[in-house]
């Protein structure tokens, strides 16, 4: 896997690879504490103890691509959840052909099941500001738990050519490198393809909590619901979509 990695990657891309790790995300922090330069990446087979927003545990099963990226900016937290959604919607795209959704703000859906989940992280560095993009993708999996085999769904239904994690990696890389200069350009594509904008929505954040329909997302990448008493701004939170059956999800 290594040597599909360096293939892969962008050139001179400093990268660690681990069968199998808690997370990529504590070990990526780890290494930005000691030093690690912009664009370096810590990709993994599995995790033991994959996290996604609000505390959740992460499925990472071999099989999948998980992977954070160290990333030396002064960009919010949210704006490179979405950036990074994009990044991966395009790699996707580029190659295994297919064309996500992105449910807001770090989901991306194929055929409405969840494909891959993203958390953004920052890291406490003295005057630095570094941040570590977490991404975590089913690229294939034999099945899923019972509590969320309803959701969850994979990039193919059978194993890939071999490399095919090597090459989707790469392609994240590049894509969320060469947009992060140009924040928050990528937003008209987020929007673009955002599945939550024109439905339903519960949300939920902190203490606040409703329904209404998602409108628009904003400059900053927060979602606009507009509710029978106005409009609420969610910067974080979740924003849960009305399915045909009633049920919010």
């Amino acid at each position: 896997m290594n040597e599909l990695l360096r293939a892969h990657l962008p050139p001179d891309t400093p990268f660690r690879y681990l069968p199998e790790t808690t997370s990529t995300n504590q070990v990526a922090k780890l290494w930005a504490r000691e030093g690690a330069p912009h664009g370096a990446c810590v990709i993994a087979a599995r995790q033991t103890a994959g996290r996604g927003r609000l505390g959740r545990a992460f499925f990472s099963p071999q099989g999948g691509l998980y992977m954070s990226v160290i990333l030396h900016t002064q960009a919010d937290a949210g704006l490179l959840t979405t950036l990074a959604a994009v990044a991966v919607r395009r790699a996707v795209q580029r190659v295994a052909g297919k064309s996500l959704s992105i449910k807001w703000v770090n989901d991306l859906l194929l055929d409405g099941h969840k494909v891959c989940g993203i958390l953004t992280e920052g890291v406490l560095d003295g005057a630095r500001r570094i941040a570590v993009a977490g991404i975590g993708v089913n690229v294939y999996a034999d099945a899923f738990p019972d509590e969320i085999q309803d959701k969850a769904g994979a990039l193919f239904a059978a194993p890939p050519p071999d490399g095919t994690a090597a090459q989707l990696a790469g392609a994240i890389v590049e894509e969320l490198l060469s947009g992060l200069p140009h924040i928050p350009a990528h937003l008209s594509e987020y929007r673009a393809h955002c599945w939550t904008l024109g439905q339903r929505v519960r949300f939920m954040a902190g203490q606040q909590e409703g329904t209404g329909m998602a409108r628009s997302i904003t400059d900053t990448g927060a979602l606009v619901v507009h509710t029978d008493t106005g409009s609420v701004l969610l910067n974080t939170g979740e924003a849960q979509v009305r399915g045909l059956d009633g049920g919010y999800r």
